[in-house]
């Protein structure tokens, strides 16, 4: 089975560049590793209704979750380093924060553009990986 890459990188696009800096000063805090989101988890055994939250802390799954400046002033960046010893639910919590991305005024495009072991280029660079 092969291992999930190690970098996963977004392209979000907003209307302006005006807005993609607000955007990118919206998202600092909620990029920080010691972020913690809570999953809750339900479930009804015996038709009883049985609810836990386990929390989960963005530093525990990702090395560094970065902002990059992209061609254009109107995007960003937003690349994920994944932590080697991850579990799965590295994938729920980057989406968990593309979703917030997606709710928020700016009404930013969010469209992945890279995804490997290797870390993403330099600006103005190509981004092409294998998913």
């Amino acid at each position: 089975m092969r291992q999930a890459p190690i970098y996963t990188s977004w392209m979000v696009t907003c209307r302006s560049p005006e807005e993609a800096q607000a955007l990118q000063r919206r998202l600092r805090g909620r990029t920080d590793p010691d972020r913690v989101l809570t999953d809750t988890i339900r479930t009804f055994p015996d038709g009883v209704e049985h609810v836990w939250s386990v929390p989960h802390r963005l530093g525990d799954y990702f090395a560094d979750i970065r902002m990059l400046p992209a061609p254009t002033p109107s995007a960003f960046r937003l690349v994920f380093r994944r932590l080697e010893g991850a579990d799965r639910f590295w994938k729920d919590l980057m989406v968990n924060i593309l979703q917030e991305i997606e709710a928020t005024p700016e009404k930013a495009s969010i469209t992945l553009d890279y995804k490997g072991d290797e870390e993403p280029g330099a600006v103005g660079e190509r981004l092409a990986g294998e998913g």
